[in-house]
């Protein structure tokens, strides 16, 4: 329940909706629910018909096994649900070094990048939410400016074989 409240924190100061929870366990969305996440989330993605999904991805960004689950799970989910663009969300170089995956993946290649800075403060202020998650966040003052200022990553998944170029936004249009 903490865990929830600290997400629904975070998206009230970044103004946007409440979320979806699946009824899974922390650590345990890998071994537990992965047929009846997809299931969950597949209904979800009808029912909402969105433009673009970001998920985890392969590496889960940070190698936690509920991360790594989670990217499999919304990928196959994506893809059975019809939408048609998917990106992965990519280690920052705002991310803390304890976060580090434990056996380490190759994450794809950079596709997107998105200039965060306009937003740095409201997003070092969502991320301040999850105070269960302190560890994660730094308080010196060379790493909260990096947080605050670097660029974010995407690989863009779908459409398969994309070859747009290097992108700086998440909704540019396809054939």
């Amino acid at each position: 329940m903490v865990r929830q409240l600290e997400m629904e924190a975070a998206c009230d100061v970044l103004g946007v909706r409440k979320p979806v929870f699946l009824n899974c366990a922390d650590q345990g969305i890998a071994n537990d629910c992965q047929d009846s996440a997809r299931v969950e989330i597949v209904r979800f993605l009808r029912d909402l018909k969105p433009d673009v999904v970001i998920t985890f991805g392969p590496d889960g960004v940070s190698g936690h096994t509920d991360h790594v689950a989670i990217g499999e799970i919304a990928t196959a989910a994506v893809r059975e649900a019809g939408i048609r663009s998917l990106y992965y969300v990519l280690r920052s170089e705002s991310l803390s070094t304890c976060c580090k995956p434990e056996v380490p993946v190759s994450p794809p290649p950079v596709t997107t990048v998105i200039d965060v800075s306009g937003f740095g403060e409201r997003k070092l202020q969502a991320m301040r939410c999850y105070r269960s998650q302190k560890h994660l966040l730094a308080e010196d003052p060379a790493v909260i400016r990096g947080t605050i200022n670097e660029p974010e990553h995407f690989h863009r998944a779908l459409p398969a074989g994309f070859t747009g170029g290097r992108e700086d936004q998440l909704l540019v249009p396809f054939s």
